[in-house]
């Protein structure tokens, strides 16, 4: 018999279980605990005691979103392998894990207070866009990459392959083939290209809401998504939301800067490239960034901040890059400078 979802945001006194299994508390100390925003697809607190602060997160079966959408709870084990794997690699560019609850399908991390580690998506919606922060996500995306590249003992630990196609390649693009009957061969085809791609360890949420900028550098968050595959899909997604935010932002000068982040981010990643063809490897980000373009106003997890004026323009020039196939990024970045009219 499956054991029942215990939700830990509506019962401290399961938090307090967990955090004396894992012996981060005494019986007598009292907690304060308090929501984090940021997520749909997991519950997590803030846990305040006399003299320390964590980070407690949970899974939830069903992600908060407008489409249903379902997701194994098991996912959580995948970002905690993630996370220790990355804290081996780039050390600064991870918070530390203080423990691991698996009845409870949890674990607790640091806290990083936000005066000290900015979102990075709540600057760049501000008009804040440093091109430098930008270039040092690809430097350490990159080095994630290469140093787990080709690496069959990193593949067999994360071979989250059904996980990921449920978090990722199912809502993404196979909701926009579903969607979009024209293109489904086409998308269909990146999809499977993505599904048996296999060299190195991908983190499968790279966004601006899911990265830090710390005082050492962007910390990344939220790892659910890991498996090991396409590393083509990393810089793919992450790319996505500065051709994104250039629909909204305000100024010419907002626009282009988004756009010159678009390209320092990349052209650093592809500095640490040294397992597989350059080529080839831009070729799979560029054909597949159209379709997460396309997934992000008509997929199963939809940006928030378009109007509807704006998804339809996204829509329309998203549809013209998958027609016209593109396989260079800096044709992309030229492309779309036009589309937000530079």
């Amino acid at each position: 018999m499956e054991t029942p979802f215990n939700d830990l945001s509506a019962n401290q006194d399961a938090i307090r279980a967990v955090l004396q299994r894992m012996a981060l508390i005494s019986d007598e100390q009292t907690l304060e605990v308090s929501p984090l925003t940021g997520g749909v697809s997991s519950t997590i607190l803030k846990i305040r005691t006399a003299n320390q602060q964590f980070c407690l997160k949970q899974a939830l079966p069903t992600l908060k979103v407008a489409k249903e959408w379902h997701a194994p709870l098991e996912r959580v084990f995948a970002e905690i392998d993630w996370m220790k794997t990355v804290a081996a690699i780039v050390p600064q560019a991870v918070a530390h894990i203080q423990g691991v609850d698996k009845e409870a399908l949890c674990f607790v991390m640091d806290y990083l207070p936000p005066e000290q580690y900015a979102n990075w998506k709540s600057r760049l919606l501000a008009g804040d866009i440093d091109v430098d922060f930008a270039a040092s996500v690809g430097g350490v995306l990159g080095t994630i990459h290469q140093h787990t590249a080709n690496n069959p003992a990193l593949e067999k630990q994360f071979a989250w392959d059904d996980n990921f196609f449920s978090l990722r390649l199912d809502p993404y693009l196979g909701e926009i083939a579903r969607a979009h009957p024209r293109y489904r061969e086409h998308v269909m085809a990146i999809l499977t290209r993505t599904q048996t791609t296999k060299r190195a360890l991908v983190h499968g949420d790279i966004s601006p809401k899911n990265i830090l900028c710390g005082p050492d550098g962007p910390v990344i968050l939220d790892a659910e998504c890991a498996w090991y595959g396409d590393p083509a899909f990393d810089l793919a997604f992450c790319l996505n939301h500065f051709l994104l935010k250039s629909v909204i932002a305000p100024t010419a000068a907002q626009k282009a800067n988004l756009l010159a982040a678009f390209a320092a981010l990349y052209q650093r990643y592809f500095q640490e490239v040294n397992w597989e063809d350059p080529n080839a490897l831009e070729a799979r980000v560029a054909t597949l960034l159209p379709c997460l373009l396309l997934a992000r106003v008509d997929g199963k997890s939809p940006v928030e901040y378009l109007t509807a004026l704006q998804a339809r323009h996204v829509r329309v020039a998203a549809c013209t890059l998958l027609e016209n196939q593109v396989t260079r990024l800096q044709a992309i970045q030229s492309f779309w400078k036009k589309e937000v009219g530079l």
